[in-house]
């Protein structure tokens, strides 16, 4: 269990004498100072403790302790013992670092104080640390670009071509085959230079010329055979590889989302695959070709002659130590070039999507100087990215280059001294020594290529290997028809460990009733029915619907039967009709309309040119915002689910329109369960009952009548709202 880390000796032993057995514990970066050390947190049946590595120990009592609370400060936090009287206390403080850690102890800790079970879950947090190198990772559980599994990574990247093995094996072969005919003309050469030539002799000429020419024309072949197959293979890797990770996309949690920019998603999926296709495409077969060129030529020259081979091969070790330190120092600058694009993508895409608040606000020239920042970070990093690349590889090509000059030397004092190597010999020798110095020469290149390839493949797969949604859980069942009668129990949540927004609700829907959700922004209705549909799971606590845990029931089933209408309508590119059947595609166009004209919608669709035809742009472009809201509720109607969730369904219409739609939702309340959350207050009158939210907890329930007569929290919310009408003119929100 992660609560329960090593303490010293001494301050475990202490402990345990003087209080009983240490139940939980946790270690912090900070000392009681706040200096980078560590100190130590426990917590026995009845007493609470700090310890340090002398074994210094202050104790509190338990049955002082009212509650722990955190403190954020900047870059770190502290833990806080509010005691029952007048005083509180600190505990310790930690980094940023330790943030879900303590937010669990906190919990932890204040269900001790106050007698209930504890619960802990079973997952672990993420390491923000490498387990290996101790380098702070960019977010909890991602990989070290200083430690990625480099052939771990590989394996993958060629698994993804199992399907396609024929046309790979095929592409093997060819490389074979093309290297072999490239190793030809230097033989070639060096017969013709000793047959031909020096022996003054033209009857072999036509052979030899015929064989160079046969070996030409069977290379081009390979050449094209192999630019063919390798443009299919990698393009079909590229289409599959986006396909499985928009796939995959579409069924993780909320949560991962909640963590990452658009940009970012959209980076991965274009940028780093088009990496991995650049690799497949153009580094890969040639890796393929001079690997086998490299290994074949390299005994060809030892027949030729073994002392000048050890000379051409003298620059090799510094080539391949060279291109590790290159690899090692090249691979984690690629990860920042990466964060800094997708940084950019996410700029650009805010610059695009918001223009029209960049524009009221006169803030041009500032997104302008934002994408400008992004672009020139994006711009030092390739800068030195590149410098480094040029610099190695010029580096490599001058110790090729003498080499190849001791070659010359050594060779030619061998020719004239009489060594057994002849002129051809000499000749095919430093034909065959470019070509086994050109992989070496382009190895910085694949080199270079390999690491764009493998930090994009990083990251590919890291976006693969998120754990989806479980939809079936091993004893899940399927819900058949739903009735529609929820129950939360004791339900805790939070987004972020440390910042719970739900705090223990307990509360009933029947089946076929319609309740309103009521209480300032951020009190956390929205949650609430984000729960509800099971976008999210409870901290604890448990969400039931007729009785049964929402973990135990299929989730697709299940979420079928309720019918949402978000705050923000959610509209895609296509026609009204389509966006209209999007939760029953197989609806009939009868059906459509019906559930229009009960949104009010049929009006302004029949009123456009092209009726139901009528294309909707990006975001529903083209259409008001009451209109897509509309839209968006004709939806939920056609739909037809047992449960249907309105989040602020009627935001964006006017007051005509709004009267419209009660009128709607009144008729939609019979026979189903309704959850609606508004601003308006009015929107509720035909909530049978009121769930007034503030603060993360169910501060109110009942009709409007009874909550008015507590005047609690509801009737402050009334009165604000009516004071509100009268300054706009507008009137009451209730009549009585």
């Amino acid at each position: 269990m992660f609560l329960s880390s090593p303490m010293p000796e001494k301050t475990t032993d202490r402990l345990q004498r003087e209080f009983g057995q240490v139940r939980y514990s946790l270690s912090s970066d900070l000392d009681g100072k706040g200096a980078f050390g560590p100190s130590y947190l426990a917590a026995t049946d009845t007493h609470l403790a700090v310890g340090d590595e002398a074994g210094n120990i202050r104790a509190i009592a338990m049955k002082e302790l009212s509650s722990v609370r955190i403190d954020e400060l900047f870059a770190s936090a502290r833990l806080v013992a509010v005691y029952k009287g007048p005083k509180e206390e600190q505990l310790i403080s930690y980094t940023k670092a330790r943030v879900p850690e303590f937010a669990l102890f906190c919990r932890v800790l204040n269900d001790i104080i106050k007698g209930k079970e504890v619960f802990i879950p079973d997952e672990t947090p993420k390491a923000a640390f490498c387990p290996s190198c101790q380098t702070p990772l960019r977010e909890r559980g991602a990989h070290c670009p200083r430690c990625v599994p480099r052939l771990k990574i590989i394996t993958r990247l060629l698994s993804l071509l199992r399907p396609h093995r024929n046309k790979v094996l095929l592409l093997i072969f060819l490389s074979a085959l093309n290297a072999l005919t490239r190793m030809g003309p230097p033989w070639v050469t060096k017969h013709i230079v000793d047959d031909v030539i020096r022996a003054t002799s033209l009857v072999h000429l036509p052979f030899w010329a015929g064989l160079m020419v046969g070996l030409t024309v069977l290379a081009l072949f390979c050449d094209i055979s192999m630019g063919f197959l390798n443009a299919w293979l990698g393009g079909i890797l590229v289409r599959d590889l986006r396909s499985k990770l928009h796939s995959h996309l579409q069924e993780l949690r909320l949560e991962y989302f909640d963590k990452r920019d658009s940009g970012e998603l959209v980076a991965r999926i274009m940028h780093d695959v088009a990496f991995l296709h650049h690799f497949l495409i153009d580094g890969l077969p040639f890796l393929l070709l001079n690997s086998a060129m490299f290994i074949g030529i390299a005994f060809v020259l030892l027949s030729l002659d073994p002392w000048l081979t050890l000379i051409v091969l003298l620059p090799v070790p510094f080539l391949l130590f060279g291109g590790r330190w290159f690899y090692e120092h090249v691979h984690p600058a690629r990860f920042r070039y990466h964060a800094a694009f997708s940084r950019l993508f996410t700029v650009l895409s805010e610059s695009i999507r918001g223009v029209k608040a960049v524009k009221v606000c006169s803030r041009e020239q500032r997104r302008k100087k934002v994408f400008d920042d992004c672009c020139h970070s994006a711009f030092e990093i390739g800068v030195n990215l590149e410098q480094t690349f040029m610099g190695f590889t010029r580096v490599t090509m001058f110790i090729m280059s003498l080499g190849v000059t001791a070659c010359w030397y050594v060779g030619a004092s061998r020719v004239v001294g009489g060594a057994g190597l002849t002129l051809g010999g000499l000749m095919a020798f430093v034909g065959y020594i470019w070509l086994f110095y050109g992989p070496l020469q382009w190895f910085t290149v694949i080199l270079n290529w390999g690491t764009q390839a493998m930090a994009g493949a990083e990251r590919v797969f890291s976006l693969l290997d998120e754990k989806p949604e479980i939809y079936d859980e091993e004893d899940a069942i399927d819900p058949g028809t739903i009735k529609g009668a929820i129950t939360f129990k004791d339900v805790h949540f939070s987004y972020e460990r440390g910042k719970e927004v739900i705090k223990g609700a307990n509360f009933n829907v029947k089946a076929g009733e319609m309740v309103g959700l009521v209480g300032k922004s951020g009190a956390g209705k929205s949650t609430l029915i984000n729960l509800v549909c099971r976008f999210y799971d409870p901290d604890s606590g448990s969400v039931s619907i007729d009785g049964k845990e929402l973990p135990k029931l299929k989730l697709s089933p299940f979420r079928r039967q309720i019918g949402v209408v978000l705050q923000e309508p959610v509209l895609f590119q296509g026609t009204i009709l389509d966006n209209i059947r999007f939760a029953r595609p197989e609806a009939t166009f009868a059906e459509v309309v019906r559930a229009a004209r009960a949104a009010h919608a049929h009006e302004f669709i029949v009123a456009k040119e092209d009726g139901y035809d009528t294309l909707i742009g990006e975001r529903g472009k083209g259409l008001s915002g009451g209109e897509k809201q509309r839209i968006s509720i004709a939806r939920a109607i056609l739909h037809d689910p047992p449960i249907l969730i309105l989040d602020e369904a009627t935001s964006s219409v006017d007051v005509e329109t709004e009267k419209k739609l009660q009128e709607a939702t009144a008729r939609l309340v019979k026979d189903r369960t309704v959850i609606a959350i508004a601003h308006r207050l009015s929107t509720l009158r035909n909530a049978s009952r009121l769930i007034v939210m503030e603060e993360g907890e169910v501060a109110e329930i009942g009709t409007h009548e009874e909550l008015m007569e507590k005047d609690g929290v509801y009737a402050k919310l009334v009165k604000i709202q009516r004071e509100n009408n009268k300054l706009r003119g507008e009137r009451e929100v209730w009549s009585e």
